[in-house]
């Protein structure tokens, strides 16, 4: 994962010294996202966690933790003034979380010597908003944005915890509906005339959300929960290209 962000910086820095600067468009103060600008583009947003044979408090042995997840989104908007643009968007997401763990002191609470957990997630996001660009620099090639949209999100996972080897295994399904109201602040760099490129972090959001659960086929739980997430993750970031019309 450090790899590919390392990619990602050359590979912008790289576009920077490409493209010429002598364009009239980028060396004049007059804003270019002005109002009847369309934008369509698209998003991928990616995080990666690996440890192996590691120890937890020096009772618990983390055999293994894999956690990957992915995001694909496209997005369009129309600006309805200046650096203000009102759009929608589609996401889909995948992750893949695992968890291997052994102990003497597991016995205590579960009643097994190791213990390990697959969660596999998926979901399907539509939602709206506006987003608010703001020219940082001379020129009109860096813009600093925010995107405050409301969106819903259909969220289906299927867990599988398997004790000592497969002595017993317990599998569980999990739906959640949510509603959320999210800030997404990030950076956007024009390569050329209206071709960008987009760096994003994962948003802060407000969200309630709706839960049903079924163990083992047997449909037995469910819940709700209103949440404020302020946690900036550094390392899940968004990226992606995105093409202006009418620019």
């Amino acid at each position: 994962m450090r790899r590919l962000y390392i990619l990602i910086i050359l590979f912008f820095i790289s576009s920077v010294n490409s493209f010429s600067q002598s364009d009239s468009l980028f060396n004049t103060s007059k804003s270019i996202l002005n109002k009847g600008v369309k934008h369509f583009g698209f998003r991928i947003g990616l995080s990666k966690k690996d440890i192996e044979n590691d120890r937890f408090l020096t009772i618990v042995d983390l055999d293994e933790v894999k956690n990957f997840s992915y995001e694909l989104a496209l997005s369009g908007s129309w600006f309805i003034a200046e650096n203000v643009a009102w759009g929608a968007k589609v996401n889909y997401g995948f992750s893949d979380q695992k968890y291997t763990i052994s102990s003497n002191l597991l016995s205590l609470l579960i009643e097994a010597q190791t213990y390990s957990t697959n969660t596999a997630t998926t979901n399907f996001e539509i939602g709206t908003g506006v987003k608010n660009y703001v020219p940082f620099g001379p020129g009109n090639r860096f813009f600093v944005f925010n995107e405050t949209n409301i969106s819903y999100n259909y969220i289906s996972s299927l867990t599988r915890d398997v004790y000592d080897g497969g002595m017993d295994i317990k599998k569980s399904m999990k739906t959640t509906h949510e509603l959320s109201l999210g800030l997404s602040p990030g950076v956007m760099y024009f390569l050329k005339k209206g071709f960008a490129f987009e760096f994003a972090f994962n948003p802060v959001m407000i969200s309630y959300n709706r839960t049903f659960i079924k163990q083992d086929e047997i449909k037995n739980g469910g819940g709700s929960d209103f949440a404020i997430d302020f946690k900036f993750n550094i390392l899940k970031i968004y990226f992606g290209f995105a093409y202006y019309f009418g620019i």
